[in-house]
């Protein structure tokens, strides 16, 4: 497996990094939960129809739980909690609901420690990066946030 990117020169005139090149993760498609299912059925005993009805469940089950203030860990994956941005009172008094500003989902990745005591994310063990071999076949990640 190979995590695809692409070069690109940043092009904003008034920043200190103007003129330089850099590199972002080459999205080549999105897949879905029928694709995810015929690949887990691939590698265990599970039939693909029996994965489908567990994954269609796994989202409004993940979103009730951490709207009932839980922490949810997958194994091999992460951790999934809420989070809160809000704005300041006076007093404890004085803040309401109304100073809350969004909730959001915080994702913590399952993590291990290697041999030489490191620190490894599980979802970007063993990533082998390679340049995309040709651009004009590959969605670009403004492309893939338009659908």
């Amino acid at each position: 497996m190979k995590l695809f990117f692409k070069k690109y020169v940043n092009e904003v005139k008034n920043s200190k990094m103007f003129g330089k090149w850099y590199a972002r993760v080459a999205i080549t498609e999105t897949v879905g939960i029928e694709e995810i299912a015929l690949k887990m059925q691939d590698n265990c005993t599970v039939k693909r129809a029996d994965i489908l009805a567990v994954l269609s469940e796994l989202g409004p089950t993940v979103r009730d739980l951490l709207q009932d203030s839980k922490r949810v860990k997958l194994p091999y994956l992460g951790a999934f909690k809420l989070a809160i941005s809000t704005i300041g009172a006076e007093s404890a008094e004085a803040f309401t609901t109304n100073n809350v500003k969004s909730v959001r989902v915080a994702f913590q990745p399952e993590t291990r420690i290697s041999a030489d005591k490191h620190h490894v994310k599980e979802l970007t063990s063993g990533c082998r990066l390679m340049e995309l071999p040709e651009y004009g076949h590959a969605k670009s990640e403004d492309a893939e946030n338009e659908d």
